[in-house]
Parts: C-alpha cells; sequence; structure tokens
C-alpha cells in the first residue's frame, strides 16, 4: 500500500506530498505494465501520468530518493510504500537482490521509469539474472542505486555501528556520486560495428519476416490454443469472456477480419461433439454480446465504406450470430445503404426465419419504422402463410411507410388470399395508397373488387377527392366491370348539366377515363355517339382526343399482333 500524507524532520508536508504522488502513479504503472501490451493507451496514460510527477518533483525539490526496506519504501525516512505478500511486493524484490537505495535523477525520462518497471514490478522475472544485473544492462543514466556491500567498504562500516547512521551515509555517498566526473566514452574498434555480407542478410530477412507478423495473429493463436485444450470450468469461463471481448473490440478498431477469425473459431468449438453443454452455452452467450449497437454502427460504415468484408464472409458472420442477435441484425439491415450488402442481410434473415416466422413478432410493434418496414420484406420473402398473417396485421398501422411496404408485399403474392386484402387500402388515410390499390386491382383484373370500387362513387366523400384519385376509381371499373359499366358511363357523358358546366367536364373525364380502358367496340361507339351529341365546345374537343387515343391503342395492339 501507499501511505497518505505526512511530516518528517527536514521534509516540508508539499515535498512529502509530492513524493506520495509519485509513488502512487509508480504503483499504478506497475500493475497497468503486467496487465496491458506496451502500445496500449491505458497503459500509455499511466506512464504518462507517472513521467508528469516525477518531473515536476525533480524539478521542485532536486532528488527522488528511496530507502528499501524488505516490504517497505521509504522517501527520506518516512514510508511511503508497504506491502507485506512478497509476490506482490515491489520493495520485497528490489531488497531481495540487494539494493538498498535507490535514486532518481533530474533528466529522467518516461523509457527508464518503464524499463525500471519492467524489472522490479509485480511480474516476477522470466530470466536468471537479478534485478542490480537487469537494471544494468538497461543502461538506464538517471537511476543510481546503492547495494547492500557499498554499506560495509571503508568508513560506512564504522557508521554504521551507530543508530541512525544509514541515512547519513546515504547522503555521503550521494554527494560523492554527484562529485564523480563522468568517465569518457570508449572507442568501439569500427570492425566490430560492421555487418559481414552474411549477417546483412539475414538481418533484412528477419526484419522483412518481423515487419509481415502481426500482434493480433499471435494473441488469436495464443487464446485459440488456451481455449481449445483448457478443461478447468472456470479457467474455460474467463478465457471465453476474454475473446468475446477481444473480438468486439475488434470490431469497434474496424479489425472486421481479425473479428471474424474470433467468431469463427468460437463457433466451431460450439459445434465439436467434445463440447459439453454448460460450455456451449457460454459460448453462445459470449457471441450473442458481440453484436450490439455499436459494432452495428462500425460494421455498417465499414460496409457502406469500403470493400473490407466480402459479402461472403458478411453472410457467414451473420449466420453465426443466428437468431440470438436477430434484432441487431435487423438494425444493420435498416443502417446499410449499399445495396448488395442488404441483399446479403435479407437472405440471411429469411433463411434464420423460414422454419419460423414468428421469431420476428416482436419487431413488428417497434417504433422505428424502418425496422419494422424491413421486417416485412423479409417476412414477403419467406411467404409462408404464417408470414403472410403477421404481414396483414400492420394493414392498418399509423406509419404510412410500413402500409406502403406491406401493399407492395400484397402485389407481389401470389395467393389469392392476400389479394383480397388490397381491397382494404381503398378506405386508407393516404390519397397515394388508395390510387395504388385501385392500380393494383385494376391491373390484375381481380373480380371480387368490382363491388367495392363502384361503391366509391356513391360515398360522400368522393366528391373530395382529388380528380387523379377519381380517374384511378373510373379506369378501374372500366378495366374491371367491361361493358357491364356502359349505362354508368353512358349516363355520365349524355346527361345535362344545367349552369354547372366544371361538373359536366369532370364527369366527361371520369367516363372517358374508364372506356379508355375498356377497349371495346361498344365503348368506341359511345364515345362517338356522345361526340356527335356535342357540336362544339370543351367536351367535344375531350371526346375528339378521347377517340384518337383510343384508335392509336387498337392500332398499337394490332401492329404487335402482325408481328407475332
Amino acid at each position: 500500500m501507499v501511505n497518505p500524507g505526512g511530516r518528517h524532520e527536514g521534509v516540508t508536508r508539499e515535498e512529502y506530498a509530492s513524493a506520495n504522488l509519485v509513488m502512487i502513479a509508480m504503483v499504478k504503472a506497475s500493475k497497468a505494465l503486467r496487465i496491458y501490451l506496451p502500445n496500449n493507451p491505458i497503459l500509455i496514460g499511466f506512464m504518462d501520468d507517472l513521467d508528469g510527477r516525477m518531473t515536476r518533483h525533480l524539478e521542485s525539490y532536486g532528488e527522488f530518493v528511496l530507502d528499501v526496506e524488505p516490504f517497505i519504501l521509504r522517501y527520506k525516512g518516512k514510508d511511503i510504500y508497504q506491502s507485506q505478500d512478497p509476490k506482490e511486493s515491489m520493495a520485497c524484490r528490489i531488497h531481495a537482490d540487494g539494493i538498498r537505495t535507490l535514486f532518481f535523477l533530474p533528466g529522467i525520462e518516461s523509457r527508464e521509469l518503464m524499463a525500471f518497471l519492467g524489472v522490479v514490478g509485480f511480474e516476477l522475472s522470466t530470466s536468471d539474472e537479478d534485478v542490480v544485473t537487469q537494471l544494468w544492462e538497461r543502461d538506464l543514466p538517471h537511476l543510481r542505486y546503492l547495494l547492500e556491500e557499498d554499506f560495509v567498504e571503508g568508513h560506512l562500516e564504522e557508521d554504521l555501528t551507530e543508530p541512525g547512521s544509514q541515512q547519513a551515509a546515504v547522503t555521503r555517498v550521494y554527494q560523492a556520486l554527484a562529485q564523480q566526473i563522468p568517465s569518457q566514452p570508449r572507442m568501439i574498434p569500427k570492425h566490430l560495428l560492421m555487418l559481414t555480407g552474411e549477417e546483412e542478410k539475414w538481418l533484412r530477412k528477419a526484419r522483412q519476416v518481423e515487419a509481415r507478423r502481426n500482434g493480433l495473429d499471435d494473441v488469436i493463436n495464443i487464446l485459440s490454443a488456451i481455449l481449445a485444450g483448457v478443461k478447468e470450468p472456470e479457467i474455460f469461463w474467463d478465457f471465453v469472456g476474454i475473446m468475446g471481448n477481444l473480438a468486439s473490440n475488434m470490431f469497434l478498431a474496424g479489425e472486421i477480419g481479425h473479428a471474424l477469425r474470433l467468431i469463427r473459431f468460437m463457433d466451431q468449438l460450439m459445434k465439436l461433439g467434445s463440447t459439453k453443454p454448460e460450455q456451449r452455452k457460454l459460448l453462445s452467450d459470449a457471441l450473442a454480446r458481440i453484436l450490439d449497437l455499436q459494432t452495428v454502427q462500425v460494421l455498417q460504415e465499414t460496409l457502406d465504406g469500403s470493400d473490407a468484408v466480402t459479402h461472403q464472409d458478411l453472410k457467414e458472420l451473420l449466420l453465426i450470430f443466428g437468431l440470438p442477435s436477430l434484432g441487431a441484425i435487423c438494425e444493420l439491415l435498416g443502417r446499410v445503404e449499399k445495396l448488395k450488402a442488404r441483399k446479403v442481410i435479407i437472405e440471411v434473415l429469411v433463411e434464420l426465419g423460414r422454419k419460423d416466422p414468428g421469431v420476428f413478432t416482436p419487431f413488428l410493434d417497434d417504433s422505428r419504422w424502418y425496422l419494422v418496414r424491413n421486417v416485412v420484406l423479409v417476412l414477403s420473402l419467406v411467404g409462408t402463410p404464417v408470414a403472410l398473417e403477421m404481414i396483414i396485421r400492420l394493414i392498418s398501422h399509423k406509419e404510412a411507410r410500413i402500409r406502403r411496404e406491406v401493399l407492395g408485399y400484397l402485389e407481389r403474392s401470389g395467393d389469392l388470399k392476400a389479394k383480397t386484402y388490397i381491397v382494404k387500402y381503398l378506405r386508407d388515410d393516404s390519397s397515394a395508397l388508395r390510387i395504388k390499390a385501385l392500380q393494383i386491382l385494376a391491373r390484375e383484373k381481380l373480380p371480387f373488387a368490382l363491388k367495392p370500387v363502384l361503391a366509391l362513387t356513391t360515398a360522400d366523400e368522393f366528391a373530395t377527392r382529388s380528380i387523379a384519385e377519381k380517374k384511378a376509381v373510373y379506369e378501374a371499373l372500366g378495366e374491371l366491370g367491361g361493358d357491364e359499366m356502359l349505362p354508368l358511363f353512358r349516363d355520365m357523358l349524355l346527361r345535362k348539366y344545367w349552369f354547372q358546366k366544371a361538373a359536366e367536364k369532370e364527369s366527361a373525364q371520369l367516363a372517358v377515363a374508364g372506356l379508355l380502358r375498356m377497349q371495346s367496340g361498344q365503348a368506341k361507339k359511345l364515345l362517338q355517339e356522345a361526340r356527335n351529341n356535342r357540336r362544339s365546345g370543351e367536351i367535344r374537343d375531350i371526346l375528339d382526343q378521347a377517340l384518337a387515343a383510343f384508335d392509336a391503342v387498337r392500332g398499337k395492339r394490332g401492329a404487335g399482333a402482325v408481328e407475332v
């Protein structure tokens, strides 16, 4: 542990507080160094904090000296760090190798601090060399230390016989070191610095191999090997969590290829016959946590912004996530703009919902209209009776864009039962959807639609409809009713509208729209009869244009028949 602030003779409260902050930063950085890779932002942040606090302390007080006891570090005689656990204690490791005092000098760099913590920190040494040897090998010019034997040579041996003489001895040795003249650098023979041709060739090849290596690949290989071989449930659980978190982080970093490697391995491990049920559950839960709103956003940006993810990889990835990630996959479909990528996502959703379209039921009540629209599209491609029933529920949805998607499905469907629901759109709130429904009913000549379409003409609100919608109604009547509609159209053309020229003109326009759709001999005769009753005027012009259009359409049909 690190002590709180205190006071010692000769040390001001401010100096001790500064030293204590340096020690706290050193402990945090040492722990981080054991957990994170050197390029990890968290470790870099801890090291920057330590470097800043150490620099400020040295600028203010000129030195940072630590006396080393077995489990305690002291700053100018005052406890500043204490840990009784031999495995965790930084002081224990330093003291065990004979170091009794540490000197951190002005000008010390972050590199030197990291090297120091790498040797004396919590991580046990991986070599047989002691702390002193490792510190010497790392060439740390701004870090000095005194060993136990330094205190028993010459006059220091006498001083140590007196109580409390160690601090005075340390001070004298430190002063002596500061007064020493730095030794001149030794010149190294030039031939020792030069490489032979063989050595240069080997070094170049080694550098090329090293440049091609990817640290992520090494980490993934190590994790995969551990997870494939571990037997203990707790360790298996830990490493599944690590692999799942790493896959999520790879997504967020844009490393989709590495994320796919991890996800593919977890899926393969889950499907192995030797994998226990509880292990499969852990793997399944970990996979289900990967695809969330954040990873969906990154995946969408990658799909729309580059070709880094192939369509085959995308399909494999989404099928692995499967039904537990159904909501996230639907969300992805709503965000992706590239048509080919959307097609792949739709194929995956159709495959996931083919056996049981009911899995999409919760998404039909979602507040996001585009998500519901996408689910309707998927259900329309599933095409089962259950899917049809789910879609029909949305005919009265409050969002017009969803109702339009449902109408599109009914139009594409080959099921006659589905076609009957188009009639419901004749009473829709949207004029555009009402017109679209009329056009579908007329084009497909659905006989059951004649009566409800005819009923529209007698409804009170029909008079307030736009001329475009009224024409669509009478065009549908012409297509659906054929010659049966002639009496209605005759009355509309020949009726006298006293002092109502606008109504008379509209009536003629609507009757003509219906007759042109009939394209029968009787329809043409009626047009000619009505024209003959009009010597001049706007209505006669309308009828002339209708007859010309009638002949033009029939002429095109005749030419087409000759070509055939």
